[in-house]
């Protein structure tokens, strides 16, 4: 079974983050990994300041995320620990992993989308992209076009 969103908020919340908190991190762990303090005070509805720093001064403290200065001073902050992932469903996610700035700039770009229409229903995970095809389309699972990450045991498709 698929979680909801619902599911997942309530996991987050239930690792120690607030309500107002926790959906923001669940977009982040969902669709970037990654993350800019603009972000975080357009989703949840501040203005940059000590709010925003309390909150990821405490993701940095507990290990939740690692600061990156970026060469014109501004900051990303790369959201990787994995009983968080493991809360919302997802302890193998590729948005674990450190990637390069160009990288990090491409997802922070799908961040932006995904916080900017948050009545839309995001197709996240390769569960949920594979579910919705398959009914939507009539499709069986092997017919849909994939991508295969890692290598043996550790192949995500």
């Amino acid at each position: 079974m698929t979680m909801t969103t619902e599911h997942r908020v309530q996991a987050v919340v239930a690792s120690g983050f607030s309500a107002r908190h926790a959906p923001f991190l669940v977009d982040v762990l969902l669709h970037a990994g990654v993350c800019v303090p603009r972000q975080y005070c357009a989703r949840v509805g501040v203005r940059r300041g000590k709010d925003q720093h309390r909150f990821f001064a405490r993701l940095e403290a507990r290990g939740v995320a690692t600061r990156y200065v970026t060469h014109r001073r501004g900051v990303i902050y790369h959201v990787h620990h994995k009983a968080l992932y493991r809360a919302i469903g997802e302890p193998e996610s590729r948005f674990r992993k450190p990637v390069a700035l160009a990288r990090a700039i491409e997802r922070l770009i799908v961040l932006d989308g995904v916080l900017a229409a948050p009545d839309l229903h995001w197709l996240a995970t390769a569960a949920e992209k594979t579910a919705y095809f398959t009914q939507t389309t009539g499709l069986a699972a092997d017919a849909l076009p994939r991508l295969r990450f890692g290598t043996d045991a550790s192949t995500v498709v």
